[in-house]
Protein backbone atom coordinates (compact mmCIF):
# COMPACT_ATOMS: atom_id res chain seq x y z
CA UNK A 1 0.00 0.00 0.00
CA UNK A 2 1.54 3.17 -1.06
CA UNK A 3 0.70 6.67 0.82
CA UNK A 4 -0.80 9.16 -1.13
CA UNK A 5 2.15 12.10 -0.49
CA UNK A 6 0.15 14.95 0.83
CA UNK A 7 2.13 18.21 2.17
CA UNK A 8 0.15 20.24 4.94
CA UNK A 9 0.33 23.45 6.59
CA UNK A 10 1.57 23.08 10.66
CA UNK A 11 2.69 26.61 11.23
CA UNK A 12 1.37 27.15 15.06
CA UNK A 13 -0.42 24.27 14.94
CA UNK A 14 -1.35 21.85 18.07
CA UNK A 15 0.88 18.83 17.61
CA UNK A 16 1.24 16.40 20.37
CA UNK A 17 4.25 13.70 21.38
CA UNK A 18 3.55 11.36 24.18
CA UNK A 19 7.22 9.83 24.90
CA UNK A 20 9.74 11.97 26.14
CA UNK A 21 13.15 9.42 24.32
CA UNK A 22 15.24 9.49 21.24
CA UNK A 23 12.66 8.60 19.40
CA UNK A 24 10.04 11.62 20.37
CA UNK A 25 13.37 13.56 20.33
CA UNK A 26 13.44 13.22 16.57
CA UNK A 27 10.02 13.52 16.19
CA UNK A 28 10.13 16.84 18.05
CA UNK A 29 13.21 18.48 15.66
CA UNK A 30 11.09 17.60 12.65
CA UNK A 31 7.93 18.89 13.66
CA UNK A 32 9.40 22.24 15.15
CA UNK A 33 11.15 22.54 11.48
CA UNK A 34 7.91 23.14 9.85
CA UNK A 35 6.62 25.86 13.03
CA UNK A 36 4.68 23.23 14.82
CA UNK A 37 3.89 23.93 18.29
CA UNK A 38 4.59 20.91 19.85
CA UNK A 39 3.86 19.30 23.73
CA UNK A 40 5.29 16.94 24.83
CA UNK A 41 4.11 14.54 27.36
CA UNK A 42 5.61 12.14 29.60
CA UNK A 43 7.05 10.93 32.71
CA UNK A 44 10.32 11.11 31.85
CA UNK A 45 11.77 13.80 29.50
CA UNK A 46 15.56 13.50 27.67
CA UNK A 47 17.79 16.34 28.47
CA UNK A 48 18.23 16.66 24.50
CA UNK A 49 14.32 17.62 24.20
CA UNK A 50 14.70 19.66 27.54
CA UNK A 51 17.78 21.59 25.60
CA UNK A 52 15.27 21.94 22.82
CA UNK A 53 12.41 23.37 25.15
CA UNK A 54 15.10 25.88 26.34
CA UNK A 55 15.79 27.79 23.17
CA UNK A 56 12.38 27.42 21.22
CA UNK A 57 8.89 28.78 22.51
CA UNK A 58 6.96 26.37 20.46
CA UNK A 59 8.05 23.63 22.51
CA UNK A 60 6.32 22.82 25.73
CA UNK A 61 7.16 19.72 28.38
CA UNK A 62 4.52 18.53 30.57
CA UNK A 63 6.16 15.47 32.48
CA UNK A 64 3.34 13.56 33.59
CA UNK A 65 1.04 10.60 32.44
CA UNK A 66 -1.08 11.26 29.86
CA UNK A 67 -4.88 11.67 29.92
CA UNK A 68 -7.49 11.16 27.49
CA UNK A 69 -8.38 15.09 27.61
CA UNK A 70 -4.37 16.16 26.14
CA UNK A 71 -5.70 14.87 22.39
CA UNK A 72 -8.58 17.84 22.99
CA UNK A 73 -7.60 20.43 20.10
CA UNK A 74 -4.62 18.49 18.56
CA UNK A 75 -3.70 18.93 14.67
CA UNK A 76 -2.06 15.45 14.89
CA UNK A 77 -0.40 13.15 17.41
CA UNK A 78 2.94 11.65 17.67
CA UNK A 79 3.09 8.08 20.14
CA UNK A 80 6.66 7.55 20.98
CA UNK A 81 6.75 4.81 23.73
CA UNK A 82 7.73 1.16 24.39
CA UNK A 83 4.31 0.13 25.89
CA UNK A 84 2.02 -1.46 22.98
CA UNK A 85 -0.76 -2.05 25.24
CA UNK A 86 -1.04 2.08 25.56
CA UNK A 87 -0.03 2.64 22.10
CA UNK A 88 -3.07 0.91 20.68
CA UNK A 89 -5.34 2.41 23.56
CA UNK A 90 -3.90 6.16 22.10
CA UNK A 91 -4.07 5.05 18.25
CA UNK A 92 -7.70 4.19 18.85
CA UNK A 93 -8.88 7.25 20.27
CA UNK A 94 -7.19 9.57 17.74
CA UNK A 95 -8.80 7.73 14.98
CA UNK A 96 -12.50 7.81 16.85
CA UNK A 97 -11.75 11.69 16.68
CA UNK A 98 -10.33 11.51 13.34
CA UNK A 99 -6.76 12.94 14.82
CA UNK A 100 -3.64 11.85 12.48
CA UNK A 101 -1.52 9.34 14.51
CA UNK A 102 1.74 8.31 14.17
CA UNK A 103 2.89 5.56 16.31
CA UNK A 104 6.33 4.84 15.82
CA UNK A 105 7.65 1.53 14.22
CA UNK A 106 4.02 -0.14 14.74
CA UNK A 107 2.65 1.14 10.79
CA UNK A 108 -0.50 -1.09 11.60
CA UNK A 109 -1.12 1.65 14.23
CA UNK A 110 -0.37 4.69 12.26
CA UNK A 111 -2.54 6.65 9.77
CA UNK A 112 0.23 8.47 8.55
CA UNK A 113 4.07 8.25 8.72
CA UNK A 114 6.84 10.32 8.59
CA UNK A 115 8.58 10.84 5.37
CA UNK A 116 12.80 11.75 5.00
CA UNK A 117 13.03 15.05 3.50
CA UNK A 118 15.46 17.60 2.50
CA UNK A 119 14.26 21.23 3.40
CA UNK A 120 15.68 24.61 2.15
CA UNK A 121 13.32 27.71 3.38
CA UNK A 122 9.77 26.71 2.09
CA UNK A 123 11.04 24.19 -1.00
CA UNK A 124 10.57 20.37 0.50
CA UNK A 125 11.62 17.55 -1.15
CA UNK A 126 10.28 13.71 0.77
CA UNK A 127 10.42 10.75 0.26
CA UNK A 128 8.41 7.66 1.53
CA UNK A 129 8.86 3.41 1.15
CA UNK A 130 5.42 3.39 2.68
CA UNK A 131 7.08 2.18 5.93
CA UNK A 132 8.96 -0.31 4.15
CA UNK A 133 12.44 0.98 4.26
CA UNK A 134 13.49 4.10 6.05
CA UNK A 135 17.12 2.89 5.12
CA UNK A 136 16.04 3.66 1.43
CA UNK A 137 14.02 6.83 1.91
CA UNK A 138 17.60 8.27 4.01
CA UNK A 139 19.69 7.37 1.13
CA UNK A 140 17.30 8.97 -0.99
CA UNK A 141 17.72 12.23 0.89
CA UNK A 142 21.16 12.38 1.45
CA UNK A 143 21.10 11.83 -3.09
CA UNK A 144 18.53 14.96 -3.02
CA UNK A 145 20.62 17.12 -1.06
CA UNK A 146 22.53 17.48 -3.97
CA UNK A 147 19.79 18.56 -5.60
CA UNK A 148 18.08 20.80 -3.75
CA UNK A 149 20.64 22.91 -2.66
CA UNK A 150 20.38 26.23 -0.87
CA UNK A 151 20.41 28.62 -4.03
CA UNK A 152 16.82 26.76 -5.02
CA UNK A 153 15.51 27.70 -1.92
CA UNK A 154 15.97 31.38 -2.78
CA UNK A 155 15.06 30.81 -6.49
CA UNK A 156 11.51 29.68 -5.03
CA UNK A 157 11.56 32.59 -2.64
CA UNK A 158 12.13 34.65 -5.52
CA UNK A 159 9.30 33.63 -7.52
CA UNK A 160 6.88 33.07 -4.89
CA UNK A 161 7.38 36.91 -4.16
CA UNK A 162 6.51 37.16 -8.38
CA UNK A 163 3.84 35.01 -8.68
CA UNK A 164 0.67 37.19 -7.98
CA UNK A 165 2.09 40.02 -9.71
CA UNK A 166 2.72 37.48 -12.70
CA UNK A 167 -0.69 35.68 -12.67
CA UNK A 168 -2.03 39.23 -12.33
CA UNK A 169 -0.04 40.49 -15.63
CA UNK A 170 -0.54 37.51 -18.12
CA UNK A 171 -4.05 35.55 -17.70
CA UNK A 172 -2.18 32.94 -20.17
CA UNK A 173 -0.74 29.89 -18.62
CA UNK A 174 1.35 28.90 -20.79
CA UNK A 175 2.89 32.72 -20.76
CA UNK A 176 3.41 32.59 -17.22
CA UNK A 177 5.09 29.05 -17.01
CA UNK A 178 7.65 30.82 -20.09
CA UNK A 179 8.24 33.45 -17.55
CA UNK A 180 9.04 31.75 -14.35
CA UNK A 181 11.19 29.05 -16.34
CA UNK A 182 13.21 31.80 -17.93
CA UNK A 183 13.73 32.99 -14.25
CA UNK A 184 14.64 29.70 -13.39
CA UNK A 185 17.36 29.51 -16.14
CA UNK A 186 18.70 33.01 -15.12
CA UNK A 187 19.18 31.80 -11.84
CA UNK A 188 20.78 28.84 -12.45
CA UNK A 189 23.08 30.05 -15.09
CA UNK A 190 24.74 32.84 -13.16
CA UNK A 191 25.86 33.31 -9.80
CA UNK A 192 23.25 35.70 -8.60
CA UNK A 193 19.38 36.08 -9.16
CA UNK A 194 17.82 37.91 -11.14
CA UNK A 195 17.58 41.62 -10.21
CA UNK A 196 13.78 43.57 -10.29
CA UNK A 197 14.44 44.69 -13.55
CA UNK A 198 15.84 41.74 -15.10
CA UNK A 199 12.31 40.35 -14.14
CA UNK A 200 10.62 42.93 -15.08
CA UNK A 201 11.92 42.83 -18.68
CA UNK A 202 11.15 38.92 -18.79
CA UNK A 203 7.79 39.91 -18.01
CA UNK A 204 7.63 42.63 -20.60
CA UNK A 205 8.74 40.58 -23.56
CA UNK A 206 5.87 37.93 -23.10
CA UNK A 207 3.05 41.21 -22.65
Amino acid sequence: MAYFPMFIDLTDSDCLIIGGGQVAYRKVKVLLDFDARVTVIAREVSSKIREIAGKNNNLQIEERQFEDSDLKGRKLVVVATDDNDFNSFVSEKCNEANIPVNVVDDQEKCSFIFSSYVKEGDLVGAFSSSGKSPVLTQFLRDKEKEVLTPKLGKINELMGQWRAQVIDVLPNEAERKEVFQSILKYSLDNDNLPTEEEIKVIIKERV
